[in-house]
């Protein structure tokens, strides 16, 4: 007797999963277009064409210009949030967390070619008034949230450090600064090392004694003595 080979019948995507497929698509043949030409190149007929769509086709799922770019902003930056995939366990004892923030933040967000397209965004975007207007209200809403959740990951910065407000925004200034200096030939070896001495900073602000009191700092810049 001869055995019939079951064929599995092929599921069909469900019009969400499709048009979600599409959106992606749409999202990353923008991102390479800003990322290689510039923002003003990245128009909507060569993004379609890049996506493989058809302009109307795009317009359909994004409307306009500007909500495309308002996603792929929001895209870029969606690992940081609560859910994302940057924050490690907290659980975790602090050099080992430290040093794992550091390394999924560049994996997940300032590493990929996609953070310095969305810079190329933010800087071209200045000549377009209402994108750069909502795009700076994201940033203004956001960034205050992502500071805050990473006090909470590191209540040792908050509890040792005298400005930990300041430490915090100064962690990802410095992720920021590192990733758009790959706009230039930076090898992999200086931005591991560079990745590896923020990863340090953290744990030695999070020590007792990491920061001196504000009055002694104020003497010192003033070149006053203590008493």
């Amino acid at each position: 007797m001869t055995s019939l080979s079951i064929i599995p019948k092929r599921t069909r995507k469900t019009q969400a999963e499709r048009s979600d497929t599409t959106q992606r698509r749409i999202v990353e043949s923008a991102m390479r277009l800003i990322h290689k030409d510039g923002f003003q190149k990245a128009n909507l007929q060569n993004i379609a064409q890049g996506a493989k769509v058809t302009l109307g086709a795009l317009q359909h799922q994004f409307g306009t210009r500007q909500a495309l770019m308002e996603r792929i902003v929001a895209d870029v930056m969606a690992p940081l949030g609560d859910q994302g995939a940057v924050w490690p366990d907290g659980s975790t004892p602090l050099p080992e967390r430290a040093h794992e923030f550091v390394n999924r933040a560049w994996a997940n967000i300032y590493g990929p070619s996609s953070y310095v397209a969305a810079w190329g965004l933010f800087f071209g975007c200045k000549s377009s008034p209402a994108l750069f207007k909502r795009i700076d209200a994201k940033r203004a809403a956001d960034d205050p949230v992502f500071f805050r959740r990473f006090l909470e990951l590191f209540p040792e910065v908050v509890k040792n450090h005298k400005n930990p407000e300041a430490f915090a925004e100064m962690v990802f200034a410095t992720l920021r600064g590192i990733a758009v200096f790959k706009l230039f030939s930076v090898s992999a070896k200086s931005i591991e090392d560079q990745l590896s001495c923020l990863g340090d900073l953290i744990v030695a602000s999070a020590l007792p004694g990491s920061a001196p009191p504000r009055e002694v700092r104020k003497q010192k810049s003033s070149g006053a003595q203590p008493a």
